[in-house]
């Protein structure tokens, strides 16, 4: 027996898995990090199926002391209920090591969900930037300020 497109799938199968292959792809990056804090890019779709490798740099950050935490989420195309209470939990461990974790590039798709869920008043949100440009704490030791 031999598998068909049905005449009402909306695409054929081979271009359903390819778009979906391509959906679920998700980078995550630390861009920079020092003794007390970390920059995190995470890019894509995030979801249940994606969600994994990020939640394991966060709390890897958290891990080994580093408790100021800035995600730039500003390259996310997408993000579920998962992506959103991991965010939270890692919020939450944050504040539970007296750090924080900011979202930072925060563009429309994000920010109706924040808004939707009411977690834009639980999160800590930065502007619009990446904050790539702030000095990190060992940065701003090592110039003696």
């Amino acid at each position: 027996m031999t598998t068909t497109d049905s005449p009402l799938d909306p695409a054929p199968r081979s271009d359903w898995r390819a778009h979906r292959a391509r959906a679920a792809q998700m980078t995550v990056e630390t861009v920079r990090a020092d003794s007390t804090g970390a920059l995190v890019r995470v890019e894509g779709e995030l979801d249940m199926a994606t969600a994994a490798p990020l939640w394991a740099v966060l709390q890897g950050h958290l891990a080994v002391g580093r408790r100021f935490l800035r995600l730039d989420v500003r390259g996310l195309r997408f993000l579920d209920a998962t992506a959103l209470t991991g965010i939270t939990a890692v919020h939450r461990d944050a504040l539970s090591a007296r750090g924080t974790l900011i979202l930072t590039g925060v563009q429309s798709v994000v920010g109706r969900v924040l808004s939707l869920t009411g977690l834009d008043d639980v999160l800590f949100i930065g502007g619009p930037r990446a904050d790539d440009d702030i000095p990190l704490v060992d940065d701003l030791v090592a110039a003696g300020v």
